[in-house]
């Protein structure tokens, strides 16, 4: 695959920010990318612009790398077996990792955007039927840690089984589109 791949076409994603997913074999808008291309992975650029907190979200069924490649960036997160969520800072150079299942949330409050690159395994679906989201690996819970805290950290549909069973079937919606 004799090509240079770059970032470009950014677009507003449910949680707030802003995503080129431009590495990735299951996004049916990259007919240049292979299916399988990364195996088992994607790679996709986000900014995060002045003043930008994401909504606190989590993802069943993936890992996600979020490594900062200009500007700093505050990452909350509260893992299944913790009580508290905890906030890390990232400068340029800097990565977090996110296993399965853990509460997130990216928050830029100082004055210039943070660009960062989203590593995920497996690759990241995203299934849109006509203007509705028919599949996200990404599942919204909630604006703040405060509304959070007011609903005991409660966890909609996080369920990894039925998830995976979601997945694979806008997976399978996902390689008709792209294959005919």
């Amino acid at each position: 695959m004799n090509r240079v791949f770059e970032p470009s076409g950014y677009f507003p994603v449910p949680d707030g920010t802003e995503v080129s997913a431009f590495l990735n074999g299951t996004d049916v808008t990259q007919n240049d990318v292979p299916w399988n291309a990364l195996g088992a992975m994607s790679i996709a650029s986000g900014r995060i612009g002045p003043g930008v907190v994401s909504w606190i979200h989590a993802h069943p069924v993936l890992t996600q790398v979020t490594y900062v490649v200009t500007g700093a960036l505050t990452v909350r997160m509260k893992g299944p077996n913790e009580i508290r969520p905890y906030s890390l800072t990232l400068h340029r150079g800097q990565a977090v990792l996110t296993p399965p299942g853990t509460f997130f949330q990216l928050d830029n409050q100082r004055e210039e955007s943070a660009e960062v690159l989203y590593l995920t395994s497996p690759s990241y679906v995203f299934d849109m039927d006509g203007d509705e989201v028919a599949y996200d690996d990404a599942v919204l819970i909630a604006r703040s840690w405060a509304e959070m805290e007011s609903a005991e950290f409660g966890l909609p549909d996080l369920d990894p089984a039925g998830k995976a069973n979601d997945r694979a079937a806008a997976l399978r919606r996902l390689q008709r589109r792209k294959f005919g």
